[in-house]
């Protein structure tokens, strides 16, 4: 085969020299050819563009009168260009040193001559024909008698000569004279028609005559033959060139072929080298192959034998005859399949694309392991291994490790040093860790940490000794829970008598040590347990009892064994109730549920009892457990839990929850007997400000005297409830008309308006009361309640300390309300709220300081809401958390563009209610927003009222400081309007008051306004506090306050509220230095 594959690559060689060789003499051969034929184009282009030439000067000269052979010359030329100037004409080489350039502008050249020949060809036409008209116009200018015509036909002659003979000085006299002839004309006048046509066609044969020797020069001056050469002489070097090039390259190919020629000499020399060195490596192959301790056999591509040793045929003696080279690997197959089983190879790679592994059983017992592969050149490679006695070792190992892997013991094996190097199967079930994931690792990652370390020092040093060590391990399974094992570790020792392993037996006894575990702390729950445990036969005859059953039933262990536990019976319960008791014990296993049981004293109490039938295997009980206990104090405190989820704890009385359920039964009541009933719902006036002032201990005690007022106010059968805070209810389940009920309602009212002793104090307090009355004003108990408490509220607006009766108008009045509260939802979701800003401004200047951020609410059908209607709203129903947050983001994202604008020292203020804080407004909330606005915290300031300071509640007065901390100023707003109270400005952190405008309008006129306002002044001052006056709308109240030091004004006079839009438009024309005062443009 390699000697094929030689003579192969030589062929391969001599072809390519050929080849070489062909190329090179049609390449020379097709060069001089295409230089050739090129060259006869270039010369012919020549001789036609010199006929054309000729041809051309015949017809300017009146020589040639057919154009004809201009024709030709120019339809030969066409298809001579088309040649030239396509790339794959077949010029000899590369043209790329110019000659393409060159071709180019020739070929340029001649078209523009060409084109030049049409054009004189027309000329030429003209001026001939011209020519030819003239004599025949002198003759009849001579026979009209025109004293001229002898001039004329001078002229004609002048112009024949110039057309022979060309010359300036004889142009110059034709136009002379033609000039003569113009002024002859005109003196003449109509009789002069026929000289004035005959020296038209003069002048205009001139002018043709002119323009014909033009375009003659025009095309004697193309350089078309300087082109020619031009190119004529780059293509004649080109060719010197590429002839120069050729020449070289057939020497470089001849030289190659020389050198493949030698190539070839050595090529044919190593083959001989390689077939000599083969036939060496051939037999050394066959020498190793016999020393082999397998049996090998080499087959080739087509499967028949190349060699194989003695060991192959020792293995299959029956092939001792066919064993020789050349014979066809199916047959010895067929031979052999019949004498042995072939079994694949467990774990091996098995079949591939290059070789196969399996076993083979032959039929005296013995097992070869076979490997066929496949060589590179396609043949095959068999190897055969006796494994017989292996295999025997590993069915008695297979069978050893059955034992193992069936083994219902844990059995770990160790070397000397601890590491694992087996476990079988139950090991991986007990401990939750996989073989591959323990082998290699000491065993104390089974440590639970329960086991001390002398114990396992104790083990090793038995195990050093090679003495056998038994013991318990309290070990840690993968999942991390905990269970305990029986252990026997033993050493092994090899036939020299060395340890080499360890082999751990253990047995998992956890079950076995909970089941313990549970008997004892049974025992001792038995003993210690505060429930009391009695233990009965089957014949229900007492076996035991606990301590705990002593001390609740006064019975000691001896007082009860072996007696009836009916002598704990109370005698409350009937027969019925034991007979289901055991109806239901015997049936399902089970009872439970309360005993009255009597003690040895002979007191009886409540037991909460269970009683559980314990079975045999076979079904049959063999015991009663009893537990229960002592009952009697949860007695008393379900008593005691009722009694409070039902009354009032500070009063006494019936809470809200009662207070239903008795108005509800009420109503049932007067509905089926046809009667009338009243709610009167009480609320305490002015209770709020005692609270505040004395304290809540003090508080709590008035309710309490409260309610004894009211409790003589009312009948046996009447019910006083407390509804929550200082409210009351008292349900009248009888009454005869409304007027008995306002008898009631007045003498509350006159009971309550009487003082009360508080803190040694005499304290006074009031009464406003509703009032529905069944059937007239609702039917249901929630109505009913809800129609008294909007009379109360009537009753507060009227003025407090009075009763009304509940109307219709009342319920429309607070269905507006919670209209006007949904919408209010709705506006903030819908973005219908906008914010004005009212200016600030410094007293002296009358500059903007900072705005105040009023909201304000335009209702799409209502139109503008005042903000007195929607701001209380909001706060009742806490609205005013998410309202406030918008006011605040918007004013600030509002303030942030001023700022951009220019106006980095102005403020906001925005007012902050109780309301908010308690909702959960923070410092934090406000620090977030004004980094989000990019706004300074130095920048804002929040107006608080007077009421939220008095509340005087610590977690107010906190939240106050930490918006101080942050740098956020506080402002009292409408201060003085309040109690007169003024300790909360030494306690909280304020910087500013705000005058209400109620001081503000009566100044300077009204003495009392004065004085007030002087004094806050003067407070302020004393205080370190800025200060604004509200309300200032005329030019008076502004002086007064400028006078007296007021720093800071509002109102009218100084600005209106506006819209954000309206305020940016102002600021950014104040920023105009050439604008006028902002005093006067602070009214948007």
């Amino acid at each position: 085969m390699r000697r094929r594959r030689s003579f192969f690559q030589l062929f391969l060689l001599a072809t390519a020299i050929l080849v070489v060789l062909l190329l090179f003499a049609r390449t020379q051969v097709l060069d001089n050819d295409a230089y050739f034929g090129w060259s006869r184009d270039l010369l012919a282009v020549k001789e036609l563009e010199a006929q054309l030439d000729r041809d051309l000067l015949r017809v300017s000269a009146f020589l040639l009168t057919q154009y004809d052979p201009l024709t030709d010359v120019q339809e030969k030329l066409e298809p001579l260009g088309r040649r030239f100037r396509d790339p794959g004409a077949g010029r000899y080489g590369s043209t790329t040193d110019g000659i393409d350039e060159a071709i180019d502008a020739y070929w340029r050249s001649l078209g523009r001559k060409q084109a030049l020949v049409e054009r004189i060809k027309l000329q030429a036409a003209l001026l001939r024909n011209g020519l030819s008209y003239l004599p025949l116009a002198v003759e009849e200018l001579a026979a009209s008698g025109t004293p001229t015509a002898g001039t004329v036909l001078t002229l004609l002659n002048r112009l024949y000569l110039l057309n022979l003979f060309p010359s300036e000085s004889d142009e110059r006299a034709i136009r002379e004279t033609l000039s003569r002839l113009d002024a002859r004309i005109a003196e003449q006048g109509p009789d002069a028609a026929m000289l004035q046509n005959t020296v038209s066609h003069m002048r205009a044969n001139l002018a043709g005559l002119l323009e014909l020797r033009r375009l003659r020069d025009d095309y004697l001056a193309m350089p078309s033959g300087e082109r020619f050469e031009r190119l004529q002489t780059l293509y004649t070097a080109h060719r010197a060139s590429a002839a120069h090039r050729a020449e070289q390259f057939s020497r470089i190919l001849f030289v190659l072929t020389l050198l493949l020629l030698l190539g070839l000499a050595l090529v044919l020399r190593h083959l001989e080298q390689t077939r000599a060195l083969a036939v060496r490596e051939r037999n050394r192959l066959r020498d190793a192959v016999e020393s082999l301790g397998e049996a090998f056999a080499l087959f080739d591509s087509r499967g028949r034998l190349l060699l194989s040793n003695r060991r192959f045929a020792d293995f299959y003696l029956w092939l001792a005859k066919s064993l020789e080279p050349g014979v066809a690997h199916a047959q010895l197959e067929r031979e052999t399949l019949e004498r042995l089983q072939r079994v694949p190879a467990a774990g091996a790679t098995g079949a591939s694309a290059t070789s196969q592994t399996y076993f083979e059983h032959l039929e005296d017992g013995r097992w070869y392991l076979a490997s066929d592969s496949k060589t590179a050149e396609g043949g095959m490679a068999c190897v055969r291994f006796d494994i017989t006695e292996a295999k025997r070792r590993e069915l008695e190992l297979r069978k050893l490790s059955l034992v193992l892997e069936q083994s219902p013991a844990s059995v770990m094996i160790t070397d000397t040093q601890g590491s694992i190097e087996y476990v079988n199967p139950r090991f991986e079930e007990v401990t939750g860790y996989r073989a591959d994931e323990v082998l290699g690792r000491k065993p104390s990652f089974l440590k639970s940490g329960d086991t001390s370390e002398e114990e396992y020092r104790d083990l090793w040093e038995t195990l050093s000794a090679g003495r056998e060590w038994r013991g318990h391990f309290h070990n840690r399974r993968k999942d991390g829970s905990i269970f305990w094992e029986s252990a026997s570790i033993s050493p092994v020792r090899d036939e020299a008598g060395r340890v080499t392993h360890f082999v751990a037996v253990k047995e998992d006894v956890t079950a076995r040590k909970r089941a313990e575990d549970q008997l004892r702390m049974n025992a001792t729950v038995f003993e210690t347990t505060a429930d009391a445990i009695m233990v009965t036969d089957a014949d229900n005859r007492i076996k035991t009892v606990n301590p705990a059953f002593t001390r609740m039933t006064g019975y000691a262990p001896e007082d009860v064994l072996c007696k009836d536990p009916r002598i704990l019976s109370s005698g409350r319960h009937n027969a019925r109730f034991y007979r289901r008791l055991w109806e239901r014990l015997l049936g399902q296993g089970s009872w439970s549920g309360e005993i009255w049981a009597r003690r040895r004293d002979g007191s009886v109490f409540p037991a909460l009892t269970s009683v559980v039938a314990t079975k045999d295997d076979c079904g049959r009980v063999m015991e009663f457990v009893a537990v229960f206990s002592d009952m009697t104090q949860r007695k008393s405190d379900e008593q005691q839990i009722r009694y409070q989820a039902n009354h009032d704890a500070l009063t006494g009385l019936p809470n809200r929850a009662l207070l239903q359920d008795r108005l509800e039964l009420a109503i049932a009541a007067a509905q089926r007997a046809q009667r009338a009933l009243a709610v009167l719902f009480v609320d305490l006036d002015r209770f709020k400000s005692v609270n505040e002032t004395f304290g809540h201990v003090n508080g709590d005690q008035l309710l309490q005297k409260v309610t004894r007022r009211l409790d003589a106010c009312v009948r046996q059968a009447d019910t006083l409830a407390r509804f929550g805070g200082d409210a009351f209810v008292i349900l009248l389940p009888e009454v005869g008309s409304g007027a008995e009920v306002a008898t009631v309602a007045d003498k509350i009212i006159a009971r309550i308006g009487q003082p009360f002793h508080l803190a040694d104090r005499e304290v006074y307090v009031g009464a406003s009361i509703g009032i529905a009355l069944y059937p007239e004003d609702a039917e249901t108990a929630d109505a009913m309640l809800l129609h008294a408490d909007m009379a109360t509220t009537r009753a507060k607006e009227a003025g407090r300390n009075r009763y009304q009766f509940f109307t219709i108008g009342m319920q429309r009045s607070v269905r507006a309300k919670a209209e006007l509260e949904h919408e209010l939802r709705r506006a903030i979701d819908r973005q219908e709220l906008v914010l004005h800003y009212q200016p600030v401004v410094d007293a002296a200047t009358r500059r903007p300081v900072h705005y105040e951020a009023l909201a304000r609410w335009h209702h799409p059908t209502h139109g503008m809401v005042s903000p007195d209607r929607f701001i209380p709203l909001a706060e009742e129903t806490g609205l005013i958390e998410p309202l406030g947050r918008w006011v605040l983001e918007t004013a600030c994202r509002q303030l942030s563009a001023w700022q951009r604008m220019g106006w980095s020292h102005l403020g906001l203020a925005v007012n902050v209610s109780a309301r908010q804080l308690e909702l959960g407004f923070t410092a934090a909330d406000v620090e977030s927003i004004l980094a989000a606005s990019d706004v300074a915290a130095t920048s804002l300031v929040l107006e608080i009222t007077e009421g939220l300071m008095l509340d005087g509640r610590a977690e107010f007065c906190t939240r106050l400081q930490e918006l101080r901390d942050l740098g956020v100023r506080l402002a009292v707003d409408d201060f003085g309007t309040g109690y007169s109270s003024l300790g909360y400005l030494k306690r909280f952190p304020v910087d500013e008051l705000k005058i209400d405008r109620s001081f503000v309008q009566g100044l300077p006129d009204s003495s009392d306004d004065v004085s007030l306002v002087e004094a806050i002044i003067g407070m302020a001052r004393s205080l370190g506090l800025e200060l604004v006056a509200e309300g200032v709308e005329d030019e008076r109240q502004l002086a007064f306050l400028r006078q007296r030091g007021c720093g800071l004004l509002q109102g009218y006079l100084l600005g209106r509220p506006a819209s954000g839009e309206a305020v940016s438009e102002l600021l950014a024309c104040s920023l105009d230095s050439s604008s006028p005062d902002l005093d006067s443009a602070l009214h948007p």
